[in-house]
């Protein structure tokens, strides 16, 4: 068994001697606190008097049974993790009592290597809990940074290069998979930053078209255009004394790569049909999920424009790379998901918490928070099941694509393939079909009116 962090207090009760003593004989280890009750109603005076971290119950005892006791546990203590026991005629039961709220079962005879790996889990889950909840303190009191969950390395690295660069002038660069959290990051070095009285205004490069772009971030003035009747700032103006946010960096067409160059290097900006220049008073943080150094090599990204972005670059890892945040991830959006649609808090079995892990996570953190979303509005119970998830996780795998490239064939004429192909084959939901192909959504609709691929049948976004 391993360590736990804290001391423990569990309780036995089952209303055969042998078994509950033995039971307390092989679990006791440094650090636990061991008490046995011979009944549902002992079990019950002990729950009223103290606070226990961890019961395990028989199923079936005289007068209160472990189904009425964990009713009692639940108002008692709430945190507390239980494990039924039960004849393996009972497994129903059983199965039914981890619906409300058990954290698992164990069939008599007891396996004791089983028992002791649910009891490692159930301190796991226990000091999990205990973390989420120091974390969402932290949410509710401090900036962005601390809102980071950062277990692993990967994210501990990346906090300290934040860290580091918050609090100079030089443009950001973030780079990373749809999804893994780089607006959140984006910021935390702001809010780190001198500059954090000011405002945070983020825009995202692959929604506007190459003739809306300027108008977007330089704003215009009155009749500068057809249907410019007043005047419009632009994510410039608006950024003013803060920070400016530009995801998806790597969809700006060329032409607009010029004009925003321009603004960066000489700190200034025209408004369409203005004829004053203004200074641009933002710092800049830009992110992309493309490889940008592969866009310059293919002629598609400006060197010149790629040098000035990428000062500072800060590689934000995928989540199947930070498999140590997975957990704590799951748990923070359950208590936040369950506040948000005011439903009962759930809880993720010890079954359903593995198939987490081992899932790949395309999607990145957007995928987890999202699966999250979707048990805590279909899953009546209380506890939720490995199955639960397995339905949901199944719904979204991806078969490979195979297709021949000839030579002489444009690099656009390869994107038109490759996204026709995800569309047809892979998905019908453009949002799945966003996040394999590696762009925003924005951009795979602007991808397909560029291609005319109206003929394509796809989904909803969602």
């Amino acid at each position: 068994m391993t360590m736990a962090k804290r001391p423990v207090r569990l309780l036995i009760a089952d209303d055969e001697v042998f078994i509950r003593e033995g039971l307390q004989e092989a679990l006791q280890q440094p650090g636990f606190t061991i008490d046995t009750a011979k009944d549902g109603h002992e079990a019950r005076d002990l729950l009223q008097r103290q606070t226990y971290h961890l019961v395990i119950t028989d199923l079936r005892m005289p007068g209160l049974g472990g189904m009425e006791l964990l009713g009692e546990i639940r108002d008692c203590h709430p945190d507390a993790q239980t494990i039924i026991l039960t004849a393996y005629g009972s497994v129903t039961t059983a199965v039914e009592a981890m619906k409300k709220g058990a954290f698992d079962f164990i069939t008599k005879p007891v396996d004791l290597v089983h028992l002791r790996l649910l009891v490692d889990r159930a301190i796991d889950r226990l000091e999990l809990l205990s973390e989420n909840r120091k974390l969402h303190h932290r949410l509710e009191n401090q900036d962005a940074f601390r809102k980071l969950v950062r277990r692993s390395p990967a994210m501990q690295a990346a906090a300290e290069t934040i860290k580091q660069v918050a609090q100079s002038e030089v443009p950001v660069l973030l780079r990373g998979e749809t999804g893994v959290g780089k607006e959140l990051i984006a910021r935390a070095v702001h809010e780190r930053s001198k500059r954090r009285a000011g405002p945070f205004v983020a825009v995202n490069c692959g929604g506007f078209t190459a003739e809306l772009f300027a108008s977007e971030l330089f704003g215009h003035a009155r009749g500068a255009f057809t249907g410019a009747h007043a005047a419009r700032p632009g994510r410039f103006a608006l950024a003013e004394g803060g920070t400016l946010f530009l995801d998806e960096i790597g969809e700006v067409p060329l032409k607009n790569q010029v004009e925003l160059l321009r603004a960066l290097e000489a700190k200034e900006y025209q408004p369409l049909g203005d004829t004053r220049v203004h200074a641009a008073d933002v710092r800049i943080i830009a992110a992309t999920n493309r490889d940008l150094e592969a866009g310059v090599q293919g002629g598609i990204f400006r060197e010149d424009l790629y040098y000035r972005l990428n000062v500072v670059p800060i590689d934000v890892p995928p989540l199947r790379q930070r498999r140590e945040d997975i957990s704590l991830l799951a748990e923070m959006f359950l208590d936040e998901v369950c506040r948000v649609h005011e439903q009962p808090r759930k809880q993720l079995s010890a079954e359903a918490m593995t198939l987490l892990l081992n899932h790949s996570w395309p999607g990145n953190v957007r995928e987890l928070r999202n699966l999250i979303q979707r048990l805590v509005v279909t899953c009546r119970d209380k506890n939720i099941r490995p199955e639960q998830i397995s339905t949901l996780l199944g719904a979204v795998e991806r078969e490979a694509i195979h297709f021949t490239v000839n030579l002489g064939v444009s690099i656009e004429e390869v994107e038109a393939a490759l996204i026709r192909q995800t569309l047809e084959r892979i998905t019908a939901n453009r949002r799945q079909a966003a996040a394999i192909l590696g762009i925003s959504v924005r951009s795979l609709q602007y991808k397909i009116k560029q291609y005319n691929m109206f003929d394509v049948k796809s989904g909803p976004d969602e």
